[in-house]
Parts: structure tokens; C-alpha cells; sequence
């Protein structure tokens, strides 16, 4: 399974390096990456599928916390220790420049994390990869692949992938597709479609307008 952050290396002794790091801010699946930079099957082993993963997605905005590894049952004979940690090293500088510490009016187009003590106002059309604290006021379309911490206020359309954490003050409208953990305080509209078993967090009040498509909860002890 990619994960965050998926890149292939391409060698390419033409260029500082020998080699090229391919990566986009839309999608970590390596079978898209190679359709995206039109890649064809190549029997000559000249391609390394990478990940660069941080500790635990709740420290996805500590850097240092990146390892890489090789999505692959092998690694290229070419792919040495000196050229991966020039790729960590690309890669960690990657992760560096989509981290939002500060405060910022809107977040709009690209790929973000969002780390604690940041105050966003407003974000649409962006993948953020993971909040890990911090306040986003409103999120009006685009992903939120993983909620660990902080506070979403309203939740007016896009994605939320996974919550495991935080607070989510006010859903609106849009998918909140897995719940873990966290507080849901009033959903408005929308659609949750499934709270895990070993949910572990508190959901207020859920308005008629409003789907909740599965609740395992329900489950336990064979209730």
C-alpha cells in the first residue's frame, strides 16, 4: 500500500545526482505517479518506488522524524546509501516547504500539513495530508486525508478521510468517511460513513438532514 510521501526515482546520469525524484502533491499511489509522467514498463530496472514516512502521522510536521524506505520486494543495485540520502534529503526539503506553522488567510491548491499552533482561515481545492493541531476555521472542498489534533469549525464540503483526533465543531455538508477518535459535535448535513468499532471519542447531536452510513459501535459484544 503507498503512503505518504510516495516519489519514484528515475536514473538519469545526465543530471547532478544521477538521478530524478518524481513526485505530485495529488496523489501518493505510485501506479498514478507513473501515468502522470506517461512512464511505460521498463525491463531495465532504472526506476526505485520510495516512501518517505514520518514516526506516526500526529508528527507528520517534524521532519526529522522521515525515514525512507523501498516500496518494493527489491532495491536496485544502482540505488546506493549515497543516493538515498540524497533523495531523503530532497524529499525532507519537500516536507519542509508545505508545512503551515503560521496564520494564513487561505490555503487553496497543493498539498499541506497543518502543524500545531497554526491558525488557517479558510481551505478549498488542496490536499491537506495531516492536521496535526492547530485551528482551520472552514473547509470547503478539497481532502483532509488525516485528522489527529486540532479544530476544523465547520466542515462545509471535500473529504475528510480519516479522524482520529481534534475536534470537529460543525459538518455541513461533504464525506467524513472513517472515525476513530475525536469530537463531532453537531452534523449538520453530510455524510459519515463509518464509525469504527473501536471508536474511541464522542459524536453530539446529528440533525435529520445528516447520514451516518454505518456505526460499528452498535456492534460490540454482539449487540
Amino acid at each position: 500500500m503507498c503512503e505518504f510521501k510516495s516519489g519514484i526515482v528515475l536514473r538519469d546520469e545526465l543530471v547532478k545526482g544521477g538521478f530524478r525524484l518524481l513526485m505530485s502533491p495529488w496523489t501518493e499511489r505510485h501506479s498514478e505517479l507513473e501515468t502522470i509522467f506517461s512512464l511505460l514498463p521498463d525491463s531495465r530496472d532504472n526506476r526505485a518506488k520510495v516512501e518517505f514516512k514520518p514516526a506516526k502521522m500526529e508528527e507528520a510536521y517534524k521532519p526529522e522524524t522521515y525515514t525512507l524506505s523501498i516500496d518494493e520486494y527489491r532495491c536496485p543495485d544502482w540505488f546506493d546509501d549515497g543516493m538515498k540520502e540524497a533523495v531523503a534529503g530532497k524529499m525532507r526539503d519537500y516536507i519542509k516547504s508545505i508545512i503551515v506553522s503560521g496564520d494564513v488567510s487561505l490555503l487553496i491548491g497543493g498539498q499541506f500539513i497543518i502543524a500545531p499552533g497554526a491558525k488557517v482561515g479558510c481551505a478549498k481545492s488542496m490536499v491537506i495530508t495531516a492536521m496535526c493541531g492547530g485551528t482551520l476555521t472552514e473547509m470547503r472542498g478539497g481532502t483532509l486525508t488525516a485528522m489527529c489534533g486540532g479544530t476544523l469549525t465547520k466542515m462545509c464540503g471535500g473529504t475528510l478521510t480519516k479522524m482520529w483526533g481534534g475536534t470537529l465543531t460543525a459538518m455541513c455538508g461533504g464525506t467524513l468517511a472513517e472515525m476513530w477518535g475525536g469530537t463531532l459535535t453537531e452534523m449538520r448535513g453530510g455524510t459519515l460513513t463509518e464509525i469504527k468499532k473501536w471508536f474511541d471519542g464522542v459524536i453530539g447531536k446529528i440533525s435529520p438532514g445528516a447520514k451516518v452510513l454505518s456505526d460499528e459501535r452498535k456492534k460490540k459484544d454482539g449487540k
